[in-house]
């Protein structure tokens, strides 16, 4: 069985096309599908602790990459991740290898028929799971929506109000000024007609010469 070459983090990053703080962070996230080499720093020789990545590690990494440009999130890739490893393969190394343990993704193109349904299957059941989220997220967007333009509506209808009961106080002011200014209109022809006709009780009362002094004294001398 030839050796499993391992990999220095700045190589894969470099591979990659990644920072090497990205590529911790993604060792973190998704420690359980990388090696422990991988997933976990190991110390050697006394010298600080570094992580080594596998050419499994480097394929699994590649997948993630994938996904995440596509816009799936951290947990959304992990359940991705589940979907393809279908299987987890878990067995002892040969004598050398210190007793360390690998953990693989399963091959996409499995031998068993039913691998590639039960991967379609999760994918369409992800995807559908995700229109879902959406759609809700959708609807409780239109929920706002409406709630705003019934609020709008509502405003609109007591600023209707408000204008129409001003108009109608303002046509009631208007009404009772006119009504109060006929009354006076009245009251002024009233009291015209009684100095007219007091005048000419008066006028006709008196003698000739008198009657002509006292309409001169209203009226002004008559040419």
């Amino acid at each position: 069985m030839s050796e499993t070459r391992y990999r220095l983090p700045n190589e894969v990053a470099n591979q990659l096309q990644i920072s090497p703080s990205t590529l911790r962070r993604w060792s973190n996230e998704f420690a359980d599908y990388l090696s422990e080499a991988a997933g976990r720093a190991q110390p050697e020789s006394g010298r600080g602790a570094h992580r080594r990545y596998s050419d499994e590690d480097l394929e699994t990494l590649m997948s993630i990459k994938g996904l995440l440009v596509e816009g799936l999130t951290y947990i959304q890739v992990g359940r991705r991740l589940d979907a393809l490893r279908l299987r987890r393969a878990t067995t002892a190394e040969s004598a050398g290898d210190d007793g360390r343990r690998s953990i693989a993704l399963a091959p996409m193109l499995d031998s068993s028929p039913v691998a590639p349904a039960v991967t379609v299957l999760a994918d369409t059941l992800h995807t559908v799971a995700d229109g879902q989220q959406l759609l809700l997220g959708s609807q409780q967007a239109n929920r706002e929506l409406m709630a705003v333009l019934l609020q709008d509506n509502f405003g609109l209808k007591e600023e209707n109000a408000k204008l129409r009961d001003r108009m109608l106080e303002m046509e009631r002011d208007l009404a009772e000024m006119r009504r109060l200014e006929g009354a006076r209109r009245e009251t002024l022809e009233v009291r015209l007609q009684h100095i007219e006709d007091h005048v000419r009780s008066r006028g006709a009362q008196l003698p000739s010469s008198e009657r002509q002094g006292c309409l001169a004294q209203l009226f002004g001398p008559l040419s």
